[in-house]
C-alpha cells in the first residue's frame, strides 16, 4: 500500500481532523490514540492501544502522532474513493507523517465490518483479523511494504510473530481468544 498524505485544509469531509498541539509542549510530539467512528462492530479500544504499543516496541521505535480509527463501512468507503478512487470500502487505509528517526507518525483507518466479513477468508477469527489488520498497519508506517508476493509473504510471517509475542499480553490475550462482539 503507497502511503498518501490526506489533505485536510479545513475540509469537513475527512473524518478526523488533526489535533491542534501547541509547539512549545514537549508532549505535544508523542500521542497515541485510538478512536471509536460510527463502526458498530465493539472493539476494546485499551487492547488495540496495547497493541499498537506492542507492535512498536516489536519494531524498535516509538510512536509519535499516531491515531488509529475505527471507521464503519460507508466512511471507509468515503475515505478510500477520497486518497484512492476506490469506491468501496477496505480493511485499512494508512498515512505515514514526517516523523524523527526512531518514531512513527500516521493515522491507520480500520474498517471492523470489513475485517469480521473477510475474517473467515483467511480462517481467522473476528477479532483475530481486526488484530492482525492493526499490525499491518502500524508495520506499513513502520516501513515494511507488501507489493511483491516475496514482500507479501515476509509481512505476513512478520505479523504472525507480532500476534504471537502479543499473545503474551493478558489483556490482548484474552481479548483476541473471544468471539466477534463484546469487549
Amino acid at each position: 500500500m503507497q502511503h498518501d498524505q490526506p489533505t485536510t485544509d479545513g475540509d469537513s469531509s475527512f473524518p478526523f481532523p488533526q489535533p491542534e498541539l501547541e509547539d512549545s509542549d514537549p508532549r505535544s510530539s508523542r500521542h497515541l490514540e485510538v478512536v471509536r467512528s460510527a463502526s458498530r462492530v465493539r472493539v476494546n479500544l485499551r487492547v488495540l492501544e496495547s497493541l499498537l504499543r506492542h507492535t512498536l516496541r516489536q519494531e524498535g521505535l516509538r510512536h509519535g502522532q499516531l491515531t488509529l480509527a475505527l471507521l464503519d463501512p460507508q466512511e471507509m468507503r468515503e475515505a478510500n474513493l477520497q486518497f484512492h478512487d476506490a469506491d468501496e470500502p477496505t480493511d485499512h487505509l494508512g498515512f505515514q507523517y514526517d516523523a524523527p528517526d526512531g518514531e512513527v507518525s500516521g493515522d491507520i483507518f480500520i474498517c471492523p465490518e470489513v475485517c469480521v466479513e473477510q475474517a473467515a477468508d483467511f480462517a481467522e477469527t473476528p477479532r483475530r483479523e481486526i488484530a492482525r489488520v492493526a499490525v499491518h498497519g502500524v508495520l506499513h508506517l513502520a516501513g515494511w511494504n507488501d507489493d511483491t508476493p516475496a514482500r507479501r509473504r515476509r509481512m505476513r510471517a512478520r505479523e504472525d510473530a507480532v500476534l504471537a509475542s502479543a499473545l503474551e499480553l493478558a489483556s490482548v490475550a484474552r481479548w483476541m481468544e473471544g468471539g466477534t462482539h463484546g469487549r
